[in-house]
């Protein structure tokens, strides 16, 4: 992974200092070098600057480079192609890896060229010969890019803080994000390409951004051939192993972060099966507070892989470390491990020389993994096919939300259902609000796509990966993995196992059994007892201790943020921090310490 900043200008000529302000906000991306080109403003052409920091995980040495370049051609690219050795036959290459076959193809044939690669990516490309600079992301928009435009030019970069590095101004929030943020506690990216942030925006998941470096002019338009029109030929067990191996493709050491659950559990049961273990460090983390590291380490012992045990205390997670992951995420987020454990973890597996990490991440999207979000849309289809059996199967399972659990069959198949992923603030903590904040509660938007999603469970799993949920968890895993310079790669994010969310309600939930498709993998490669696990907890971060042992710090904090008076009674919430025993359950007060710690943190502006 790197970090990728380029600047189109307009009007003079490019700035040094101002690009180089901007690749220093997003060093951390690319702890391993740098690079920068400038090209001045020529033959009816504006202004060109590229910046690149580089995390070298392929042909590590200087002769791969970025920004990287071919005749007038030049690439910025942050990503991997796994099959680039496949690719790459039959081009003259002077280097051994993936960044000079992308370019080679793009010039070659086009960002039509991306439908044959098999990995992610986020670049920005100088295509000198159609005098057009080409952004593009990967299918799922594993990698990001962001991107400010006006009659002065354009800036796209990795982080909008880059963006900010080179253009001034500020990073603001929208009123929609606000009031969406303070209505649900969550802020999925819009799969439309606008952003939380105003004035900014993303090239979206599959799409290619063209800017005529002679007019001006910005289209966007989706890759072609970028999805199978149909399941690949095989079974799920061959298609899982070579996502698996395609992720192996590496010159730096690779990790995998076993929680104790069923996906990286079954990855660690691949690497068993076909030998591939010695390539493999396994990091597991234990907080003490479920069953999550027992597992893990059963998995461990069952398979003799190599790996490392680290101890995390979250609760104890100081000030700084908190307006750190503020700073990282730079956006409203909820306050849950994914977002605040996470970090601490990724420090210790970059601190032990490990900058590559397989991780479990799309496998529930995919596959049928969460009964409270999931569920419902199986049971729907299972209603309009009158399987009653099926029905009354899941309903004794014990795995079922009350409220879904309780609807009728002809409810299911009629009504809208109920889904608990979104936190709509209670009532009673409304009454703390400003005028503004509660007319901004008012007016929110429903950020999630599955609320009131009238379609079967096949159309919610690709909605939900492709402008759902997913999107969430890939912001929150790219920015909490690259504050510490380490990689994600997830097997299961292989765009050839999309085609399984088409597999049948029955298939995929049954009984107390969800991902029963990953589950009988288990015996195809190696059985271990997360096969029939069905309790996980995943990475917590103990919020309740955090506030008990810094709410002077919080309150002080809440109180000085400018956001945060816009939108509530500051009396009300400064009694409530201080004095309330229950505050940490408090929704209100969760959000507006968020808020309040992306300000503070600098990484948006009020």
């Amino acid at each position: 992974m790197c970090g990728v900043l380029a600047w189109v200008s307009r009007r003079g000529p490019i700035d040094p200092d101002r690009l180089a302000a901007g690749l220093a906000v997003i060093g951390h991306r690319g702890p391993d070098g740098s690079g920068t080109l400038i090209l001045p403003a020529q033959d009816g052409l504006p202004a060109i600057g590229l910046a690149h920091a580089r995390l070298a995980i392929l042909d590590p040495t200087a002769r791969a480079g970025q920004p990287f370049r071919r005749d007038g051609d030049a690439l910025c690219y942050n990503g991997e192609l796994y099959n680039f050795r496949e690719l790459a036959a039959g081009l003259p290459l002077s280097t051994s890896g993936d960044t000079e076959v992308l370019l080679a193809l793009l010039r070659e044939r086009g960002v039509e060229a991306l439908a044959d690669a098999r990995g992610m990516w986020a670049f920005v490309w100088l295509d000198s010969r159609r005098r057009r600079l080409v952004a593009a992301r990967d299918r799922y928009g594993k990698k990001p890019l962001f991107y400010a435009a006006d009659r002065d030019g354009i800036v796209l970069a990795s982080e909008p803080a880059a963006i900010r590095a080179v253009r001034g101004g500020a990073l603001r929030l929208t009123d929609d994000a606000l009031g969406t943020y303070l209505a649900e506690g969550w802020l999925l990216p819009d799969p439309n390409g606008s952003t939380h942030l105003e004035g900014l925006r993303e090239v979206r998941p599959g799409h290619a951004l063209m800017v005529d470096l002679e007019t001006g002019a910005i289209t966007e338009a989706p890759v072609e051939g970028l999805w199978p029109p149909s399941p690949p030929a095989g079974d799920l067990s061959e298609h899982l192993a070579a996502a698996v191996s395609d992720r192996l493709v590496s010159d730096r050491p690779i990790g995998l972060l076993l929680s104790g659950g069923v996906d990286s559990s079954l990855i660690l049961s691949v690497l068993a099966a076909r030998g591939w273990l010695d390539r493999v460090t396994c990091f597991t983390g234990d907080a003490g507070k479920s069953d999550d590291a027992t597992y893990a380490r059963a998995c461990i012992a069952a398979t003799g892989a190599r790996a490392v045990e680290i101890p995390l205390d979250y609760g104890a997670q100081g000030t700084d470390s908190f307006l750190a992951v503020c700073r990282a995420q730079a956006k409203p987020s909820p306050l849950i491990g994914n977002v605040l454990a996470l970090p601490s973890l990724y420090r210790a597996i970059a601190d032990r020389g490990v900058r590559v990490v397989l991780d479990g991440t799309g496998a529930d999207e995919v596959f049928g993994g969460y009964w409270t979000r999931y569920a419902g849309f199986a049971m729907r289809d299972a209603a309009r096919a009158d399987d009653a059996a099926w029905l009354a199967g899941v309903r004794a399972g014990g795995m079922l939300p009350a409220p879904l659990a309780a609807m009728s069959d002809g409810a299911l198949a009629r009504d809208a259902l109920p889904l608990p992923g979104i936190h709509a603030m209670p009532e009673p903590e409304r009454a703390a609000l400003s005028r503004e904040g509660a007319a901004l509660l008012a007016a929110a938007r429903a950020g999630d796509p599955l609320v009131g999603f009238r379609g079967g469970l096949e159309d919610a799993l690709v909605l939900d990966s492709r402008a759902g949920r997913l999107q969430e968890w890939l912001w929150q895993n790219d920015r909490n993995a690259m504050a510490a310079g380490v990689e994600n790669r997830s097997p299961f994010l292989d765009h050839r196992l999309l085609a399984y969310a088409a597999t049948p309600y029955h298939a995929k939930m049954a009984g107390r059994e969800n991902k029963r498709e990953l589950r009988a993998l288990f015996d195809r490669f190696t059985p271990l007892p997360t096969a029939r696990r069905f309790e996980k907890q995943g990475f917590r971060w103990v919020y309740g201790r955090f506030l008990r042992a810094n709410r002077p710090w919080i309150a002080d904090l809440v109180s000085g943020s400018r956001l945060a008076r816009r939108v509530c009674d500051m009396d009300a919430v400064t009694r409530a921090i201080l004095d309330d025993p229950d505050a940490d359950a408090r929704a209100l007060v969760q959000r507006l310490l968020v808020l309040a710690g992306l300000e503070a943190s600098g990484a948006i502006d009020a």
